[in-house]
């Protein structure tokens, strides 16, 4: 069986959409204007008809989806495919006209029959639904995760164009097939594009009136496209109202909340050097963070998927650290379940020397400037992908230099208690990280003895 979300079946939809586009565009004008169709389009137009044959062969042989679980079974995909879209797939790519003297003898009808080939254009919208789609992958043999790849506002946009210019063009064809009188002395050309302006006018309820219907049918024709057209209007107005009230929610957010940032520093009368800090803050969490809040999104996550994110977005920065380096992988992955995001603007001290540590820092984005406090002279400048602070995991000794951040830094912390609690699950790692602090403790005592001594 076919997987529903394979590429190449994307790519065959893809496909078989523009096939559907093709004669849901030509048929029409073909019935409304009888013009002959040369030798190289006919065998063109029977190519995409066996191409919707072979598509209803496939449709019998492609997995279903139902409530998100892959059913293989032939005979439930057959049963559902019968059901549903068999019959308008089989009129659609049905050759009437091979047989055309068949249905003329007993039906009075052979070209008429054509029509049938747009129904195919109602799987215009299970077509447009399996082209949002695309497999991420499968975590199973019969479960998997789809994601959309158009936003999804953008996709009922393109899909309103796109069924709004299919319809006038329909509209167009039904005036011409209404008034063959409709300028008699013009070519096909003419006639075609005078009989869209006249749809879509009417169907935008802008009307000019220099085209107007003459006949009864020609009159009832154009109230009821009016009063489609007054739908289309509303629709169209509350479609980009609402398209553009979402086109930026995070921003209008964010625009929000720095406008109650302000308020805040007036209430409070805030001085002007701190005022600035706040803001600063907040538009460097906008540019680096488009004002997600990465907290509620992972109280949001299931335990399962939080795991599999923190590993693949955290798992880089806990494997530089040497002593997590041997950890076992049930280790790694409590370890990164407790990583908590932490933000510091530039010059903002982490923690300074002499301070009773708490946690261990694991630096994702900007560079920060290790300080030795008494004499303010730099040791060193870490940068992204490094690590501080990883001691206080280890035993109680007081912070050995400050910390100042040298830009924005995003950073995660780890904290001291929680590591504890991690290391009572895996005693043989705590034995290994025991042994560490007591061959530092002893590298300390060495260290003293050594100065005493000069």
């Amino acid at each position: 069986m076919i997987h529903p979300n394979s590429p190449y079946k994307r790519i065959w939809d893809l496909f078989v959409f523009v096939c559907i586009t093709y004669f849901a565009i030509e048929v029409p004008i073909r019935l409304v204007f009888h013009y002959k169709l040369s030798a190289g389009v006919n065998y063109f137009e029977r190519a995409i008809q066996v191409v919707f044959g072979i598509d209803v062969i496939l449709n019998f042989n492609t997995a279903i989806l139902k409530d998100r679980l892959l059913i293989h079974n032939r005979k439930i995909v057959t049963k559902s495919y019968l059901r549903s879209w068999f019959l308008i797939d089989f009129l659609s790519a049905f050759p009437f006209d091979l047989f055309g003297g068949f249905f003329f003898q007993y039906f009075g009808i052979t070209d008429s029959l054509k029509i049938l080939r747009l129904l195919r254009s109602v799987r215009v919208f299970e077509l447009f639904k399996s082209l949002r789609l695309l497999a991420l992958g499968a975590d199973s043999d019969d479960r998997f995760k789809l994601v959309e790849v158009i936003n999804p506002m953008t996709f009922r946009l393109i899909f309103f164009v796109y069924w709004t210019s299919l319809f006038a063009h329909w509209v167009a064809c039904g005036w011409i097939h209404l008034g063959p009188e409709f300028l008699p002395d013009k070519d096909i050309t003419t006639r075609y594009i005078r009989a869209l302006y006249w749809s879509v006018t009417t169907l935008t309820t802008i009307g000019y009136g220099d085209i107007t219907p003459v006949t009864n049918r020609q009159t009832v024709y154009t109230m009821g496209v009016m009063i489609l057209g007054v739908g289309i209007y509303g629709y169209v107005i509350g479609n980009i109202a609402t398209l553009l009230s979402n086109l930026d929610v995070s921003r209008v957010t964010f625009q929000e909340k720095l406008n109650t940032i302000d308020s805040f520093i007036k209430y409070k009368k805030l001085p002007p050097n701190l005022a600035n800090r706040i803001r600063s803050y907040y538009v460097n969490l906008w540019e680096n963070k488009h004002g997600i809040d990465e907290s509620e999104i992972w109280d949001n996550l299931p335990s399962g998927i939080k795991i599999d994110v923190s590993l693949f977005l955290h798992n880089h920065l806990i494997s530089v650290v040497p002593f997590f380096k041997n950890a076992p992988d049930e280790l790694k992955r409590e370890v990164v379940l407790e990583l908590k995001p932490a933000f510091y603007m530039k010059g903002d001290v982490i923690f300074k020397e002499g301070d009773v540590p708490h946690n261990m820092y694991f630096l994702s984005k900007g560079h920060v400037e290790v300080i030795k406090e008494k004499t303010g002279e730099l040791l060193a400048t870490l940068n992204s992908g490094s690590f501080f602070g990883e001691m206080s995991l280890i035993d109680d000794s007081l912070r050995t230099a400050t910390i100042k951040a040298g830009s924005y830094c995003d950073v995660y912390t780890l904290g001291k208690d929680r590591f504890a609690e991690i290391l009572k699950h895996h005693p043989e790692f705590a034995k290994y990280i025991q042994s560490i602090s007591k061959e530092r403790k002893k590298n300390q005592s060495t260290k003293k003895k050594s100065k005493t001594k000069t």
